[in-house]
């Protein structure tokens, strides 16, 4: 997908043959918005200051509601940091709630993945452990379409998105004590509920 206007043709392929797949220019715009507001709060427990153009479905518009009902409420680095560590970090006597570390054999196949990426030039070196980092080649996939780079697309979203990335998401927004990590699970879900639909209909294409 790109960031420019109109639509993006991605070549799709699904049991041996090949279809496309049309992504209006609005909805890559919708999706890279999200991704990145996405990888700001779980990276460092905050959002773009500037807010990109995000996905309208109600769950995504319900996540941007709750991170709007942070700001409003004034919740507290403190009270933030504090949730953060629950949720992904966890304490001595106690895991992380909601866990968005890759379980150790989706990591291997993560960091795969991204030397695979790294060596056709579509992303950088870098981490390949937990969901930040599986957002990170989502969005590298996705400003650069072709044929290899959908199967990547494909594996990366079914494999990986919507198995251990769909788990720590689902605990977050149960296990949430702030509005903003609420918000930014329900926007987390409402993507990867894009992202199911687009395997489904990329399914039905091929």
């Amino acid at each position: 997908m790109r960031r420019g206007l109109g639509a993006v043709q991605i070549d799709v392929n699904q049991g041996g043959a090949m279809s496309e797949h049309i992504v209006d220019g609005a909805e890559a715009r919708a999706v890279s918005g999200t991704i990145a507001v996405l990888t700001c709060a779980l990276r460092s427990g905050a959002v773009p200051a500037e807010v990109p153009t995000l996905l309208t479905d109600a769950e995504s518009r319900r996540g941007a509601a709750l991170l709007a009902e942070s700001r409003l409420a004034a919740e507290s680095a403190t009270r933030l940091d504090r949730d953060r560590d629950r949720l992904l970090h966890g304490g001595p006597a106690r895991g992380p709630i909601a866990p968005i570390a890759a379980p150790p054999a989706a990591a291997t196949e993560l960091a795969r993945l991204r030397e695979a990426l790294v060596a056709a030039g579509i992303a950088e070196p870098g981490p390949a452990a937990d969901l930040v980092d599986a957002l990170d080649l989502l969005a590298a996939l996705d400003e650069r379409p072709s044929r290899q780079a959908a199967r990547w697309r494909q594996q990366l979203v079914t494999d990986h998105l919507l198995t251990w990335g769909a788990r720590g998401l689902s605990r977050m927004q149960l296990g949430a004590q702030t509005f903003f990590y609420q918000g930014v699970a329900a926007m987390g879900l409402g993507l990867l509920r894009q992202l199911s639909g687009d395997v489904h209909a990329r399914a039905v294409a091929g």
